[in-house]
């Protein structure tokens, strides 16, 4: 068994505490009442003693189960299934440090994260891999249709991956979709694609055209986001120089061209997105698939919230006085100091 947010148990401490000081509280003021003949039993046979210490342990339960509830309890396992129609497609994110230029807001590479996630919500039925790259690419994720997990990879992708010490840094474009199309792992019956985001060109072209034409003999069109001003001259400090981060889409067209893609410019809306998915839906086949994804330690919080509820509205409906019996005394007011 474990806990969301463990640190809120410490709420049932409080709640101990709560109900303990409230207890010597009432215990207090009970002495005071009989020291002036208030409360007595003859003089109050209205009031049901029991029900009043009933209604106050339902309340303090129904207030400690819920605070067990909120610390979210888990145990057990369980399997979900997830099935959709549609295509399975490799984002290539580019991280090299020319993507850090500010033409794009804030950064290109957070308006190709932003992109990335509007494809996601305009796809939902895509199943995603994620293979940031720089010098030379690195898979992140596999294949899956858990948006959720691709989002969680994205935050991480930037240049950071590839310090340029290391000489990591770089725009390997075609080494990245032949590494790509190895990940796909092509089955004859699924549709699937490549989607390149980067601002730049790869200056090895033989590597650019194997991969094209790899690409091509294995009915993998590769599509590009361009990411950048063509026509502008962003500049970045990199290691104590101003330097001018120039943007070049030859590359990104030269594949979409060769496999029978598309490239598109990034905008500052979800409208390249949007033609890109429409273009994906229409020339890449959309197949059923389904994934099994075992869920390790099952959210429980119900279990103890749904009693806790019940309990604190047991607790506010129950009256705490006695019906009358005829012929019997009337209650005499009870006296709080």
């Amino acid at each position: 068994m474990s806990w969301g947010h463990p640190h809120l148990l410490w709420l049932l401490a409080a709640v101990a505490a709560a109900a303990a000081a409230r207890w010597v509280y009432g215990r207090a003021v009970a002495r005071r009442q009989r020291s002036i003949g208030a409360g007595l039993a003859h003089l109050t046979p209205g009031v049901g003693r029991r029900r009043e210490r009933l209604r106050a342990i339902c309340l303090w339960l129904g207030v400690a189960a819920s605070c067990v509830a909120l610390a979210g309890p888990r145990w057990g396992s369980a399997e979900q299934v997830r099935r959709q129609t549609g295509a399975d497609v490799l984002l290539i994110l580019d991280c090299s440090r020319s993507m850090l230029a500010q033409d794009l807001y804030p950064t290109r590479i957070d308006a190709a994260r932003r992109k990335a996630l509007d494809l996601m919500r305009i796809a939902p039925e895509t199943r995603l891999a994620l293979m940031p790259f720089a010098a030379m690419p690195v898979l992140r994720c596999p294949l899956t249709g858990d948006h959720n997990a691709i989002e969680q990879m994205l935050q991480d992708c930037s240049p950071d991956l590839f310090p340029a010490e290391s000489g990591y840094q770089g725009t390997a474009i075609g080494a990245s979709v032949a590494e790509g199309l190895k990940v796909l792992d092509r089955e004859a019956e699924r549709g699937q694609a490549i989607v390149v985001m980067s601002d730049g060109s790869d200056d090895d072209r033989e590597a650019v055209e194997r991969a094209a034409a790899a690409a091509k003999a294995a009915g993998v069109l590769v599509f590009g986001v361009f990411l950048g001003d063509p026509e502008g001259k962003a500049t970045l400090e990199i290691d104590g120089r101003t330097e001018v981060m120039s943007a070049d889409r030859t590359t990104l067209d030269r594949l979409a061209e060769v496999t029978g893609g598309a490239c598109v410019n990034a905008t500052d809306d979800d409208a390249d997105m949007r033609a890109l998915a429409t273009r994906l839906a229409g020339s890449v086949a959309q197949r059923p698939w389904e994934e099994h994804h075992r869920v390790i330690a099952t959210e429980r919080f119900r279990w103890p919230l749904l009693p806790g509820m019940a309990l604190i509205l047991a607790g506010a409906l129950l009256p705490t006085r006695r019906r009358a019996t005829p012929g019997a005394p009337a209650a005499a007011p009870r006296i709080v100091l």
